[in-house]
């Protein structure tokens, strides 16, 4: 991201903080979570522009829900782990938010290629997956379910 980029903070907001990830680059955060997550009101307007989009270019986009939907409530603890490792694995393009605050985490990711022999879809999941499993271990990896939705 460069320095004219432009983030879209929560209504009320501040930048309130930069941390450095592991590759030196600094990080903005807004309390604990790193700016790159929208939130819900926001991620869903951000859905309906990437579905029209979609439609007037027909190029289309993958739309990936993390559930860590768990009985002790620790489902939003296990996403907001999650977060850290989908920022360094996508792209610069692709967009995170709370699809359901605190329960579901979405990921949008714009004008994908259905080329190839493997779907697109088990691309990004594989991807996924394997980020989760390096980065948390396989037992909290596996407390997260993927759906993928493709549109466009």
């Amino acid at each position: 991201m460069g320095n004219g980029d432009l983030k879209i903070l929560p209504l009320g907001q501040r930048e309130s903080q930069i941390k450095v990830n592991g590759q030196g680059q600094p990080r903005r955060t807004v309390g604990s979570q790193p700016m790159e997550v929208l939130e819900e009101r926001v991620f869903h307007s951000m859905l309906t522009l990437e579905r029209r989009r979609a439609e007037r270019s027909r190029k289309p986009y993958v739309l990936m829900l993390l559930d860590a939907n768990l009985e002790n409530g620790s489902a939003e603890g296990i996403l907001k782990e999650a977060i850290n490792v989908i920022v360094a694995a996508k792209r610069e393009t692709d967009l995170i938010g709370w699809y359901r605050k605190g329960a579901i985490l979405g990921i949008i990711f714009t004008e994908v290629s259905l080329e190839g022999e493997t779907p697109v879809t088990e691309r990004l999941r594989t991807k996924i997956e394997t980020a989760f499993i390096t980065h948390m271990g396989k037992d909290r990896a596996s407390k997260i379910a993927i759906s993928m939705h493709t549109e466009g």
